[in-house]
């Protein structure tokens, strides 16, 4: 990614909250991606922490392009939230519009305090969803429905579909749709014979509760071959100490080896 083409992106996450980034994944990749999504699917297997469950997934933190861009709005420190895989079937999507984080992140409804006036907070970005598209996304196939510039929008409710301005996000195989989880969204009608494919990868800030407490899920092997900055996706160093800070090693999230046993399992 050049230098203008970063800009670019930042400017349109800025005005729109919401940029494309083409060429991620090869054909090659996503054709594995679809073929190992097809197979946990007839295992009956939750399409979840799929990092775990094949090797072609790691990939989607380990794309250089991609964390400058998440890094750039979400500090160094940002953590992988989660990673999902979506196989929108023909006839399904479709429906109402919403945010992302309302269920451990900023728009749960009950965290909002009485004297929040039922705002949510629209001033930095504390989230971004990444939809890699497997397939081609096609204004009949399923492919996200955005509205753009909602992410500023601080009331918490979102209003029935359709919505003034939004649209269908048309994108290439391969390429990556990122946007800020305040933006109202959702997946459009598959009209088509054939089934969309997808991965969705959430990132927070450091501080924000995950959907999952990756950290704790991520199989060693996996995390080994992330390398050093695997312990800042996985936020090995976002984990509260059990122990006294003294016996604590924060960078990579469990005790100093003198106090090791006290590991938790």
């Amino acid at each position: 990614m050049t230098r203008d083409e970063f800009d670019e992106h930042v400017l349109r996450i800025q005005l729109d909250g919401y940029t494309i980034l083409p060429g991620l994944l090869t054909s090659d990749e996503c054709e594995q991606a679809r073929k190992e999504l097809n197979s946990l699917s007839e295992k009956n297997m939750w399409l979840g922490n799929l990092f775990n469950k094949g090797q072609i997934f790691e990939i989607v933190y380990q794309i250089p392009s991609l964390l400058e861009v998440v890094r750039y709005f979400l500090g160094q420190d940002a953590v992988l939230s989660g990673a999902y895989g979506s196989i929108l079937s023909s006839g399904a999507g479709g429906g109402g519009l919403h945010s992302d984080g309302s269920i451990t992140g900023p728009n749960r409804l009950d965290s909002l305090a009485p004297a929040d006036n039922n705002l949510r907070i629209t001033s930095h970005v504390l989230g971004f969803n990444v939809i890699f598209c497997i397939s081609d996304f096609t204004k009949t196939n399923g492919a996200t429905r955005v509205v753009p510039g909602s992410y500023k929008y601080q009331a918490l409710k979102v209003p029935p579909s359709p919505v003034y301005g939004e649209r269908i996000v048309e994108a290439e195989r391969g390429s990556a749709l990122i946007f800020n989880i305040n933006t109202w969204h959702g997946a459009s009608e598959n009209s088509t014979n054939e089934a969309r494919y997808a991965l969705f990868t959430p990132w927070r800030r450091q501080w924000l509760r995950s959907e999952s407490e990756l950290s704790r899920i991520v199989e060693p092997e996996v995390l080994d071959r992330a390398g050093e900055d695997g312990k800042r996706v996985f936020g090995l160093s976002a984990l509260s100490p059990y122990l006294d800070l003294s016996q604590w090693d924060r960078e990579n999230g469990c005790p100093k080896s003198e106090w090791s046993h006290l590991q938790r399992g």
